[in-house]
């Protein structure tokens, strides 16, 4: 079994159909068929299911793909770090990040890592805390910038910023004009919440304080993107808590306190939790 076989393997494994992967390997296809075959036979097991209408992988196939994945990117990472023993540059870094990174801490990350390593090659992609905790174990990614999470397994981490909580109002709305804005003020309001598969820590979060204090029955809207909750708010729908980098794009009808909306400060979310005042800081 060859490393070239792998890689054809998980080319397949992701692209799927078999055309559009050997573009990408640059192959021709009925060699990287015959490669994928040889593969099977080795292993003795069928990796993908095949049909005239698709091809998608078996169950040992999806196991036989984490394996494969990880093993080409340990291979990649012991290249790297041999290099960087013999006193030659690292090429590349793979970085996973939740998207609020992406417009918070990441770009000034960056631009250190530019000024001082101006050679190296950065490649970014975007995904959920959970996703980027799996790249890292599987080594697919080098660094994370993710949310808190409760158990991150034999993963180190270093805390690097703490973010206010907001509550967006429209500009229209008379809560934009309060200094204050108590737990009180938005029994009668509406509430924009996210509603998606994999919630993250600070939505979940969210998520139980409605229920703590009987405000659920408020979320009169629901989305699966920043950008949908933001122009929900903008045209007075509703209002939505969110996490300080997790405003989304500005948008004119959203009410801004110092271009940034009403501040949920932490002291004030503290408060709540342990029971006392219930006022949101501005």
């Amino acid at each position: 079994m060859e490393l070239r076989q792998l890689s054809y393997f998980v080319a397949v494994a992701e692209e799927l159909p078999f055309g559009r992967a050997a573009a990408k390997v640059r192959i021709a296809q009925p060699a990287l068929s015959n490669h994928v075959q040889a593969l099977e036979r080795e292993l003795g097991c069928a990796q993908f299911i095949r049909s005239t209408r698709r091809v998608e992988l078996t169950r040992a196939g999806e196991i036989f793909h984490e394996r494969c994945v990880g093993i080409l990117s340990e291979v990649d990472l012991s290249a790297e770090i041999t290099r960087a023993v013999a006193g030659k540059t690292i090429r590349q870094i793979r970085i996973g990040t939740v998207y609020p990174a992406t417009t918070g801490v990441l770009p000034a990350f960056l631009a250190k890592i530019a000024r001082k390593y101006p050679d190296i090659r950065i490649h970014i992609s975007s995904g959920n805390t959970g996703d980027i905790i799996r790249g890292l174990e599987n080594g697919q990614i080098n660094l994370g910038f993710i949310r808190p999470v409760e158990n991150i397994g034999s993963l180190r981490f270093s805390s690097i910023a703490h973010e206010r909580y907001l509550l967006a109002v429209a500009r229209t709305n008379p809560l934009a004009g309060q200094g204050e804005i108590a737990i009180d003020d938005l029994r009668s309001e509406r509430i924009i919440a996210f509603n998606r598969k994999n919630l993250s820590y600070t939505e979940r979060y969210f998520n139980e304080k409605f229920e703590e204090y009987d405000l659920t029955g408020n979320i009169a809207y629901s989305c699966d993107d920043t950008y949908s909750l933001v122009s929900l708010v903008s045209a007075g729908l509703g209002h939505r808590l969110c996490a300080g980098m997790d405003r989304g794009p500005a948008e004119p009808g959203l009410r801004a306190q110092g271009g940034q909306g009403h501040r949920l400060q932490d002291r004030a979310w503290r408060c709540l939790e342990q029971g006392g005042p219930d006022r949101f800081a501005r």
